[in-house]
């Protein structure tokens, strides 16, 4: 600015001076055709001081235009969101590199195209009712990356206007909201699991209760029958709530698995199905498929057993909920291949599972028992098979029953290991 007023000064007094000059000559020549002659010369002279000021000064506003160019080109590119510019068409104009880096261009020129792989505008289009009411208008919206990441985003769109005011193009900016909206389902998670399991307490003390009551009628008539069935009614409740426990304590603390070497995944199994089959009770059976050769390998036992012991006592309670059938089969499959891969599988012959629960099965604390259950049975076993590098998988027809499948290498590997959520 001060360049500006200098160069301004310094034209003034170079006009002034030329015509002050040119008026003394032509009052000293007196004449009119030189005063007209001398006149003229002055004001050729005064044009060409101008002519070479003004390129001057048109070169600093042009670099003064340029730097505050750039100065908002790095302010759009610094933004921690994702922001593009958009005419009436959904054709990005400009975009900036956060927006490039994460979202995959070679769509097509659309946003539509870029941003959700749709072949056309998305049905309540912020962008368009920007363009017909310029107001800002905002949603909530998960969009994909090119690398497969899942984003929760809220979505600003905002009118550009040119020098008359209209609008020109529609300016849009994605704030990422993927960590609050994860702590905000964590909350919400929580809050179910303490409701869950403050009733799944509650019915246990009241088994512990009616198992109570049974036992001192028994002792009271002298009725061995009424003691030893009031008996069994305490001791299933006291393992339910021993599972349970065992079951929060597993999954709340950074527990760090115990491997060991030379460990057969079969002698878990048989540990595991002979434990069960004390407890089912005649109306449900459990079966034992093993391979003849059994293998070794490093594995953490305790978590094993866990892993196990859960899958079998969610199979034992889908079949005793099931009022279909009077009798049930619970097959223990271990299965290893040559190179010390273990495979569990356990089949059973209930209800099956429905399609829309297919899809929560392993969300956080999600149970299909309503107060008979917490969810935490699901989160140990893949909290195990994580543990050891593994995967769970599970298949189920409605009316036929649930297959669940242990996947873990001979050796854990530690590099596959999923962060539990």
């Amino acid at each position: 600015m001060g360049d500006s007023k200098a160069n301004n000064g310094r034209t003034l007094i170079f006009v002034i001076c030329a015509l002050s000059a040119t008026a003394t000559a032509a009052t000293a020549i007196g004449t009119l055709p030189a005063l007209w002659l001398v006149l003229c010369l002055g004001i050729a002279i005064t044009l060409a001081g101008l002519g070479l000021l003004m390129p001057r000064r048109a070169d600093a506003l042009k670099e003064k235009l340029e730097q505050t160019r750039r100065n908002y080109k790095r302010l759009f590119e610094a933004v921690p969101c994702y922001i593009c510019v958009l005419d009436e068409q959904l054709n990005i104009l400009e975009a900036n590199t956060l927006y490039q880096q994460d979202f995959d261009s070679n769509r097509g020129t659309h946003c539509y195209e870029v941003c959700k792989g749709r072949d056309r505008a998305c049905p309540d289009c912020l962008v368009a009712q920007t363009f017909e009411d310029g107001q800002v208008h905002s949603s909530e919206e998960r969009l994909n990356t090119r690398d497969g990441r899942a984003l929760d985003l809220v979505v600003y769109s905002m009118p550009v206007l040119n020098d008359k005011g209209q609008i020109n193009a529609v300016m849009e900016v994605f704030t990422d909201i993927t960590e609050v909206k994860r702590l905000q389902r964590q909350l919400t998670l929580m809050g179910r699991a303490v409701a869950g399991m403050a009733h799944r307490i509650k019915n246990i003390l009241m088994g512990l209760e009616g198992g109570i009551f049974v036992v001192n009628t028994g002792m009271e008539s002298n009725d061995n029958a009424t003691i030893e069935e009031g008996w069994e009614m305490v001791e299933r409740n006291v393992n339910k709530v021993s599972r349970l426990v065992k079951d929060l304590l597993f999954c709340s603390k950074a527990r760090q698995p115990i491997f060991k070497d030379n460990v057969c995944p079969q002698d878990i199994a048989r540990e595991v199905h002979s434990l069960f089959a004390e407890r089912s009770g005649g109306d449900i059976e459990l079966h034992l498929d093993l391979d003849q050769e059994p293998q070794c390998g490093t594995f953490d036992p305790d978590g094993l057993a866990n892993l196990l012991s859960n899958l079998m006592a969610n199979a034992i309670d889908a079949c005793r909920f099931n009022d279909q059938k009077s009798t049930h089969h619970i097959t223990l499959r271990c299965r290893q291949d040559p190179q010390g891969t273990c495979v569990f599988e356990i089949e059973d012959d209930g209800p099956g599972i429905p399609d829309d629960v297919s899809e929560k099965m392993f969300e956080d604390f999600f149970s299909t028992k309503g107060t008979e259950g917490t969810g935490i049975g699901l989160l140990v076993v893949r909290k195990v098979a994580n543990e050891h590098g593994g995967k769970v998988s599970f298949e189920s027809k409605l009316g036929s029953g649930t297959t669940f499948r242990v996947t873990l290498p001979a050796v854990p590997n530690t590099s596959t290991q999923q962060e539990d959520s």
